[in-house]
């Protein structure tokens, strides 16, 4: 198609390019199935491929959650742009230059305006009430703790919802405005077999949502008394999802060009708007959710670099961890700063000034490297198992793209808690579900010394005698291990379809059929079974010492938490875990 074209149609612009190149290169790979490719659905917390896409026809839609359309349409929902951005998204990617567009979206612009202005009425509405009202002085006295005055009120459209049942309604009602707007928005709530309404939001201090243009997606309300839960949302709507919004986001207009070169991602509203007071504007919040990979592919429209201020209890650090993920998946890199003595961003800016708060952005340090000290400390005191650590570590980092970037964080986990590449990469395989990820020079088995047996168990019945079954339980192993061996017990005739037809939970019986079904090929020949058998127990007690070992070099790495009697007993303890490993080497 020659450049400067001035297209007569969608379809006629699409033409030029292929939803499966764009997809593979900035979402994740397909595969083939039948005349359709599968992956994984970005829209929705998507496990199993669900999303089908077609290439003749150039559309696409998952079973899941019912996603679907054509390439602008995915652009658009996966990039949270509008029209023109998707449409230009789609040019510079498949170098498509566009003189003219001629391409007319029929969005329903008129209802969504009604919708916006619905949402700005009731806006002015709070705020008036917050400003005015006699009874004004409490919602007054939590903004003023929280260091906020009436000009910033005004500046940030903040309102007070009072409490009653019908003070958005009855003014609705008394301006003959229609409900409809307001009913669909959530404002208010029609009354089951009743044609009246009462208010959604009740004796809240009200945080208007905006998007990037300034326009009011919808409110979040925070109680000034003991009610649950603490926050509400505005429910979703054609204007508001709480999977794309990001409070605050509509202040990167302050944001002179290159001045920030990362974005702060914090807990609450206050903490926004404190920053934003301060002049520190390139700062967000998500609406009480986790952070999604629409807000990721946001926040990738401004920086390749995020630094997170959650607060330092421990809600806030899993909360923390949990949402690396979706950053990861667009390449995005994540810091963390943690304020001392339990301060949030608004306290902390508040009580010692925007300057020391800079200072201590400026020594954030890499979120992974605090996730290991982490699972350090849940390995230490909660004695979970290293493969299970290891797991949780791969379930964060498997989504990076960047090969060099996940080494690196691959081998300060090895180095940290002291195991193999090998060890490794049997459960990274394991987690990314596909053998041999890390290196496709030989086929080799995923499964651990524990499950080869277990599998062993559940193919060849006559080898689960009781001898086999007691050294087995001694071997270090999964929950899910455990109750599959004790199935096996309880049930040692059965033949392996009738395992899985006998196990209740759903998932012990994927993970049978996943036992089945792996390449790992168990001997015709019971000798040789056997043999493996008592060579994996062999190698699991030596596995178990080597946990116990790592446990203590760990405990004995902390010299500011360890006095001298406490490390004499560990390296006693040390001492002779190695003769044990000793002779079972023999």
């Amino acid at each position: 198609m020659p450049p400067n074209e001035q297209y007569s149609d969608i379809e006629d612009f699409l033409s030029g390019t292929s939803i499966i190149e764009y997809i593979e290169r900035n979402w994740a790979p397909l595969k083939k199935s039948g005349s359709n490719f599968l992956t994984l659905c970005p829209f929705h917390d998507d496990k199993n491929p669900s999303m089908s896409v077609n290439e003749e026809k150039g559309l696409y839609h998952c079973f899941s959650c019912k996603a679907g359309g054509n390439l602008v349409t995915f652009v658009k929902e996966f990039k949270n742009f509008n029209s023109s951005e998707a449409i230009k998204e789609i040019s510079d990617f498949f170098g498509i230059r566009l003189k003219n567009i001629n391409i007319d979206f029929q969005e329903d612009a008129s209802h969504k305006k009604e919708l916006y202005d619905t949402n700005n009425l009731v806006s002015n509405l709070f705020s008036k009430y917050l400003l005015e009202s006699k009874n004004r002085a409490k919602p007054l006295d939590y903004l003023e703790e929280r260091g906020f005055d009436e000009k910033d009120i005004v500046e940030y459209n903040l309102g007070f919802a009072p409490k009653k049942w019908d003070f958005v309604s009855s003014f609705f009602e008394k301006k003959k405005i229609e409900l409809n707007c307001a009913n669909e928005l959530g404002l208010i709530i029609k009354k089951e077999n009743e044609n009246q309404y009462y208010d959604f939001f009740r004796n809240r201090i009200i945080f208007p949502i905006k998007n990037r243009q300034g326009l009011i997606l919808g409110f979040a309300g925070r109680t000034i008394d003991d009610d649950n839960p603490k926050y509400l949302n505005s429910k979703e709507s054609e204007i508001f999802s709480k999977r794309r919004a990001l409070y605050g986001i509509d202040r990167f207009s302050n944001l002179k060009r290159g001045q920030s070169k990362y974005i702060f991602i914090v807990e609450g509203y206050t903490d926004v708007l404190m920053m934003n007071k301060n002049g520190i504007f390139n700062v967000i919040a998500t609406m009480g959710t986790s952070l999604t990979i629409e807000h990721s592919n946001e926040i990738k429209k401004y920086t390749d670099k995020v630094i997170m201020c959650y607060d330092s209890d421990e809600a806030g650090i899993n909360a923390s961890f949990k949402n690396i993920e979706s950053l990861y998946q667009l390449g995005i890199e994540v810091y963390v700063l943690r304020l001392p003595d339990a301060h949030d961003p608004c306290s902390f800016i508040e009580q010692y000034g925007k300057e020391d708060f800079v200072d201590k952005a400026k020594k954030s340090i890499l979120i992974i490297d605090e996730y290991i000290e982490y699972l350090k400390d849940e390995y230490i005191e909660k004695n979970i198992s290293i493969n299970e650590l290891t797991s949780n570590f791969v379930s964060k980092i498997k989504y990076i793209k960047d090969r060099i970037q996940s080494d690196i964080f691959i081998n300060k986990f090895i180095s940290s808690f002291g195991i193999s590449k090998k060890e490794f990469e049997i459960v990274f395989n394991k987690e990314v579900g596909r053998e041999n990820s890390m290196d496709n020079s030989k086929k080799v088995s995923n499964l651990t010394p524990e499950e080869m047996i277990l599998k062993i168990l559940i193919e060849r019945r006559n080898l689960r005698n009781r001898e086999i079954m007691k050294n087995f339980k001694l071997m270090p192993m999964s929950t899910i291990c455990k109750e599959i061996i004790s199935f096996l017990e309880d049930n040692i005739e059965f033949e392996a379809s009738q395992i899985i037809n006998g196990i209740e939970q759903e998932e012990n019986r994927n993970y049978v059929s996943g036992l089945i079904f792996n390449s790992f090929q168990t001997s015709s020949d019971d000798q040789i079974n056997i043999q493996f058998i008592n060579d994996c127990i062999k190698k699991g007690q030596i596995n178990l010492i080597k946990d116990k070992k790592r446990r203590i070099n760990l405990q004995l790495s902390r010299n500011d938490v360890i006095d001298e009697n406490e490390e004499k007993k560990l390296l006693q303890e040390l001492k002779i875990l190695l003769d044990e490993e000793k002779k079972l080497k023999k």
